[in-house]
């Protein structure tokens, strides 16, 4: 199984996608904008593209499908102002990634179908879609495996399952509403690898926040080896999200990931502070689990496992030192009341049996001509 996500294209933007084969995401004016950047580096080698082409005036939006991400170094790059191609986009896409046909279907599913004809079941409704339009901010969007199955049979049945047979390249027509084959253009723009640590290490030198840098160098690094323990391996990673909006009170679960080995699904919710946890967080994860039950098909109380990843409280300290809202005496390794109070928040919420017990991590940051950021698992 692979993540499905939604790329936002327009008139302009998109027979330019189609031509060169690439994907996406940008800001009008800035440079940089790591939350867009976390989003893109979500993608992974084979997984499945959609583009959502945005209502013009009395012409109907729609999704058009199906593409995959293609096997390219870097995955995701920049390109630096989003330059090139810029005259025919009209648009600043700073970071992009290739892609490659795999179903593509001739015409697409409206908007009015995907999101307004109600399913049967609630369960059915494309709930990360119609979040996304509420906060319309989001360039590159992933929705549920189950969302992805309903969505593709929906462009599926519009096309009478007939797709392009050739790969020979493709772009738009606006006057028939199709994508039409016969166009592949040469992609000779500037590719520059993104390295997420950077970001990070400069907003924390700065005492800036960083959780939108930390959640992109979860993204970017999910299933590797520095932070396996948490997301899940590469391997058995068969979903990955990140700002996943649990309800219209607009919740965002900062990533998520399903794993899956030996036929056993676990649900990973995964919660980041750029700070010292407080002990409040376990009104957060309480409805992300709530929400994931009712969203996530066969998640239960035995395979959601929630996550908090937090800056390291000091250790080995004598003194005052305020944390969060706490001023903590420190006289010994994790012996404070600030601690405790954390500590047993999580063994409430574990006593509850709502989910697996919660499992806690701390960071440190180093910052040096190679910065790093090292977690370790708290055993309490």
């Amino acid at each position: 199984m692979v993540t499905t996500h939604i790329f936002v294209v327009d008139e302009n933007t998109f027979p330019i996608h189609l031509e060169y084969m690439f994907a996406g995401t940008g800001a009008k004016e800035k440079e940089e904008h790591i939350g867009l950047l976390a989003d893109i580096k979500r993608v992974r080698v084979g997984d499945n593209v959609i583009f959502y082409l945005q209502r013009v005036g009395e012409k109907e939006g729609g999704f058009f499908g199906l593409f995959k991400v293609k096997d390219h170094k870097p995955l995701v790059f920049k390109e630096p102002g989003g330059e090139y191609l810029f005259d025919e986009l009209k648009k600043k896409l700073i970071y992009r990634t290739f892609i490659e046909p795999f179903q593509v279907y001739k015409r697409p599913v409206t908007e009015w179908e995907a999101l307004d004809v109600l399913p049967e079941k609630s369960t059915d409704i494309l709930w990360s879609l119609i979040y996304r339009k509420l906060r319309a901010l989001r360039g590159c969007t992933q929705i549920t495996l189950e969302e992805a199955e309903r969505l593709i049979a929906l462009i599926r049945n519009n096309n009478n399952g007939k797709t392009f047979t050739s790969k020979i390249g493709y772009s738009y027509d606006s006057e028939e509403g199709e994508i039409i084959e016969g166009y592949s253009k040469k992609y000779t723009g500037k590719i520059i690898g993104l390295d997420t640590i950077k970001f990070l290490v400069e907003k924390y030198n700065k005492q800036r926040a960083f959780e939108v840098e930390l959640q992109a160098f979860f993204t970017e690094n999910a299933g590797e080896n520095i932070i396996k323990d948490i997301t899940g391996d590469k391997n058995e990673i068969i979903w990955l999200g990140n700002e996943v909006y649990c309800g219209v009170g607009m919740q965002k679960i900062d990533v998520f990931t399903i794993t899956e080995s030996i036929n056993q699904k676990l649900f990973r919710i995964i919660e980041l502070k750029d700070e010292f946890v407080l002990p409040t967080v376990i009104f957060q994860i309480k409805k992300y689990v709530e929400w994931t039950k009712q969203h996530m098909k066969g998640s239960n109380n035995n395979n959601i496992q929630p996550f908090v990843i937090a800056k390291k409280i000091p250790e080995l300290s004598t003194g005052k030192i305020k944390l969060g809202k706490f001023e903590a005496t420190l006289s010994g390794k994790k012996e404070t009341i600030f601690f405790k109070k954390i500590i047993d928040a999580f063994k409430e919420f574990n006593k509850k049996k709502l989910a697996l017990p919660i499992r806690y991590f701390e960071y440190e940051i180093f910052d040096s001509k190679n910065p790093k950021i090292i977690f370790n698992e708290i055993n309490y």
